[in-house]
């Protein structure tokens, strides 16, 4: 999936993203809360960019299909 996730961010965010340790960006790509399942899920379909300084990742949850967003700013 990073290889996927990767080719779908702007270079900034890839920049950011890469930053990461892969422990940790696993961790966030498998812990994301769905507001429509109401629970904790997997996500699929990711893409990213930088908003307002904060790397925002789109998904698609694996259970309901929905949108979900994932925020992570930085410190």
């Amino acid at each position: 999936m990073h290889d996927k996730l990767e080719e779908k961010l702007t270079p900034k965010a890839k920049k950011i993203w890469q930053a990461i340790p892969a422990d940790i960006r696993l961790k966030i790509l498998n812990n994301v809360w769905c507001v429509q399942c109401k629970e904790i899920t997997e996500i699929d379909n990711v893409s990213g960019k930088v908003e307002s300084g904060m790397l925002v990742l789109r998904v698609v949850c694996i259970r309901c299909v929905g949108d979900v967003a994932r925020v992570l700013e930085n410190e």
